[in-house]
């Protein structure tokens, strides 16, 4: 009978083993301390989310709630002794504590661990603020394999293995197969229609375009914008055939393309954005087998932004001031007595304006993406602090509006004795999530050329790419790109263009004018399809 005892207990034990092996330890990660300028305030929060997502490895370390250790944590430790006694009243085995301190383009990121014998293990890293991200990538490795235990292999197999929704994109700025010269060389592939689709060159220029419903059939129609014209296309059988043509007002500056639903009725209103000399002069076209201009001489800049908490389009109008020309603030539009007017007034961080701006999805709330004058991207909170500014540029175009200003407290400039500039409007920003994660994407060009690095009118691209960017916490990061696409980008679309179903990264391209600005421009359209049923 005790023998019997003893075997069955025996048994039980051997049972409950395995359970108890795989209890999941704990770890939390601390905001980390910012040593800098106020617009590096931001990293703090940045670094403890990546840590925390880098650090989880399911059924073995979980970390805590980030909410809770906010709450619990009232100041961050300055030695090991104190962040100890934080870990032991988080109830935490591990605790992942630091700072960062940023001096000019230079910074100093120290990383420490609090195991559960309350031991301290540094990981001070010198290194360039572009290259954090990289850094912290470093860390959270060593971490891993030094502290938690966590095998190479499983940590490579927690990497997402991404699949391209189109073959013609570049994922993560990486190709497969070896380098023959150099390792440190990135090869294309040099075929670059692989995956997509080239229409036929049209014989103009284009200013613009949009993919859109407009006669409400249910079939999407191309849009193109020239200088003097608007033009309806059809995708069939893979042929792009035109089926209206209108001419625009004369001696206009047209800026921006948009559409959107108006009067909800499901046929796509077209708007475009124009100045007569420097004053705003928008209209409205509708179009059911041929356009008609529903209303003209609008005295606003129109555009369409999708606007949170909902992030529906909306049509939103900008009048212009004197000593800045896109210094007013941005209106919703609203409706009155049968013409556009200006509503309720719209937060927007200082220099944004209804061309250069993007609302992008972000956890409970949005961020606000802005091109700059200098074609920097920058990146505010919803609250409209400056999280970042990146170092490249995106959305550079050509079009733009030539202006007088007039110095602060005088009359209204005069033409013939002010000096004239030029305000160029980027290229839209497309907010988006196709691979349907909880993270939203942003779908934004960049027109590459030499010559603009050097010189700030120079606005004639050789060649540009289409980027898909998602902020990682600390910054915005690529997820995927176009190859390196041969001419001007001036638009692009996420829509199905040819109406088979599937969604398409629609571009618009201008021909480049050549080494001597003297080549005609013609326009071509491009599209990728993208298959997401995948992601």
């Amino acid at each position: 009978m005790f023998k019997r005892l003893l075997t069955t207990l025996a048994v039980l034990l051997l049972c409950a083993a395995p359970a108890l092996a795989q209890e999941a330890k704990t770890f939390a990660v601390l905001p980390f301390g910012v040593h800098g300028p106020q617009e590096y305030q931001y990293l703090s929060q940045g670094i403890q989310s990546m840590l925390t997502t880098r650090l989880t490895w399911p059924e073995n370390f979980t970390p805590m709630d980030s909410a809770a250790v906010k709450k619990a944590v009232t100041a961050l430790p300055t030695d090991a002794a104190s962040a100890d006694k934080i870990r032991q009243a988080l109830g935490a085995d591990y605790l992942v504590w630091g700072s960062l301190t940023v001096m000019g383009q230079e910074c100093s990121l120290d990383v420490n661990t609090i195991d559960p014998q309350g031991a301290n293990l540094p990981r001070p890293v010198q290194t360039q603020l572009s290259q954090v991200i990289p850094s912290l990538e470093t860390v959270a490795a060593s971490i891993n394999a030094q502290v938690f235990g966590r095998p190479e292999t499983v940590t490579a197999k927690a990497q997402p293995v991404i699949t391209p929704m189109n073959q013609g994109l570049i994922v993560n700025e990486t190709t497969s197969g070896a380098a023959y010269a150099n390792p440190s060389l990135k090869y294309e592939d040099a075929d670059t229609s692989m995956g997509r689709w080239r229409s036929q060159t049209l014989p103009f220029s284009s200013r613009g375009m949009v993919v859109c419903d407009g006669d409400g059939d249910g079939q999407n129609e191309v849009f193109l914008m020239t200088d003097t014209s608007l033009i309806a296309y059809r995708v069939t059988n893979g042929e792009m055939r035109q089926l209206a043509e209108m001419e625009l007002p004369k001696n206009r500056n047209y800026v921006r393309l948009n559409s959107i639903d108006i009067n909800r009725d499901g046929r796509h209103e077209l708007v475009i954005a124009s100045a007569i000399d420097q004053n705003p002069s928008s209209i409205i076209v509708e179009y059911n087998g041929k356009f008609s201009i529903t209303e003209d001489h609008i005295p606003y800049f129109l555009g369409v932004l999708n606007m949170p908490p909902s992030f529906m389009p909306m049509l939103v109008g900008q009048g212009v001031g004197k000593a800045k020309y896109m210094q007013s603030s941005i209106h919703q539009m609203v409706k009155s007595d049968g013409k556009l007017e200006l509503g309720p007034a719209i937060g927007l961080p200082q220099g944004g304006n209804v061309f250069n701006v993007t609302f992008l999805p972000f956890e409970d709330s949005h961020q606000i993406v802005m091109i700059d004058d200098y074609d920097r991207m920058r990146v505010f909170s919803s609250t409209e602090s400056l999280l970042t500014v990146t170092e490249e540029t995106y959305a550079g175009s050509n079009i733009g509006v030539e202006y007088h200003p007039a110095a602060l407290g005088l009359k209204a400039p005069d033409a013939l004795q002010s000096p004239q500039y030029t305000v160029y409007f980027p290229l839209r920003g497309i907010p988006c999530n196709l691979d349907k994660d909880n993270r939203h994407e942003l779908i934004i060009s960049r027109n590459i050329s030499v010559s603009a690095q050097f010189f700030s009118n120079y606005r004639d691209y050789p060649q540009g790419e289409i980027h898909s960017m998602y902020w990682d916490g600390v910054g915005m990061s690529l997820q995927w790109k176009t190859a390196r696409i041969k001419g001007t980008v001036t638009d692009y679309a996420l829509a199905d263009m040819d109406n088979d179903g599937a969604l398409d990264l629609v571009v618009s391209i201008n021909s480049h004018t050549g080494m001597a600005g003297t080549a005609k421009k013609r326009t071509m359209i491009v599209a990728y399809p993208l298959d997401v049923t995948k992601q």
